[in-house]
C-alpha cells in the first residue's frame, strides 16, 4: 500500500513540476535573402531570459510551449513568435523581415515652395511596422478618453454608478479633464480639415478666384464637424448646388 502511494506521490509531482524549460535551438535569417542575422537580441518575454544569435545566426534559448520569443535587431522589424510543440525537438528556421519603410511613387511636374515641401514631409504618415506576435491576437488599444457631459449627466449613469457619478460630476479634476479633451479633440478635427477642405480645392472645384472665392466659402458656411465626416465628392456636389444659387444672387 505504501509503495502505491508512493508511485502516485512521485507520478502527480512529475506532472505538476516536470515541466522544465527545453533549450529552442535555431537560426535567424533574412527574409528576403536568406543570409543570417548576426548579433540580434534573442528573448523569451516568459522567463526574461535573454541571449543573441551568433555569427551564423544560431541562437540556443530555454523556453517552454506557449512561451513568447522576440527577436530584434536595428534595421529589421521586432518580432515575437509563440513557441509550438514541435519546436522542441528540431532545429528551427525564422525568417526576420527588413524594417524598410517605401513611398509611394510620385510624378513630379513642378516642384514645390520649400515651405509646401517641408510641411508635406512633416504631414506624411508611414506604416506601422511596430512590433507584433505570431498567432497571438493584436491588442486592443485601450480608450483613455473622458465621459462626455451628455453621459455624465445620464440619468442612468447617475443610478448604476453613484459614486463615479459624484465623481465625475462635482470634481474640479474631472472636469478639466473632459475640458481638455474637448479641446484636444477639437484641435484634431481642425487640423483634418484644413488638410481636406483647402481654398486651392474648392478654387479648382468652382473655378472663383479672389473675393469670389472668399465669398462662396462663407456662403457655405459649412461646420467643422461636416467638413470632417462627409466624404469629398460629396462635399464636391453640394458646393456645385449652392455656386448656382450663389451665382444667381451675386451682382455681375
Amino acid at each position: 500500500m505504501k509503495s502505491l502511494l508512493l508511485f502516485t506521490f512521485i507520478t502527480i509531482s512529475s506532472t505538476l513540476f516536470g515541466q522544465t524549460n527545453e533549450p529552442i535551438k535555431g537560426q535567424l535569417v533574412d527574409s528576403l535573402s536568406g543570409e543570417p542575422v548576426q548579433f540580434a537580441h534573442v528573448s523569451n518575454l516568459s522567463t526574461e531570459q535573454m541571449t543573441i544569435t551568433d555569427v551564423a545566426g544560431f541562437f540556443k534559448i530555454p523556453a517552454t510551449i506557449g512561451d513568447t520569443l522576440v527577436f530584434s535587431i536595428v534595421g529589421y522589424q521586432k518580432v515575437g513568435w509563440e513557441v509550438k510543440g514541435d519546436w522542441l525537438t528540431k532545429e528551427l528556421t525564422l525568417k526576420l523581415p527588413k524594417d524598410t519603410q517605401l513611398l509611394d511613387e510620385i510624378t513630379i511636374s513642378s516642384l514645390p515652395s520649400e515651405e509646401v515641401f517641408k510641411q508635406r514631409i512633416i504631414n506624411y504618415v508611414p506604416e506601422d511596422t511596430g512590433f507584433w506576435y505570431h498567432g497571438v491576437p493584436e491588442p486592443q488599444p485601450y480608450d483613455n478618453s473622458p465621459l462626455t457631459e451628455k453621459q455624465v449627466n445620464n440619468p442612468l449613469y447617475a443610478i448604476t454608478q453613484p459614486t463615479n457619478f459624484l465623481y465625475e460630476k462635482f470634481s474640479k479634476q474631472a472636469k478639466e479633464k473632459r475640458k481638455y479633451h474637448q479641446i484636444t479633440q477639437r484641435e484634431s478635427i481642425t487640423n483634418r480639415v484644413n488638410h481636406k477642405f483647402t481654398r486651392d480645392w474648392v478654387q479648382n472645384v468652382t473655378g472663383l478666384e479672389g473675393d469670389k472665392l472668399t465669398s462662396f466659402i462663407y456662403f457655405c458656411d459649412y461646420s467643422l464637424d461636416y467638413l470632417d465626416r462627409t466624404p469629398l465628392y460629396l462635399i464636391q456636389e453640394d458646393m456645385l448646388a449652392k455656386l448656382e444659387k450663389f451665382q444667381n444672387q451675386s451682382p455681375g
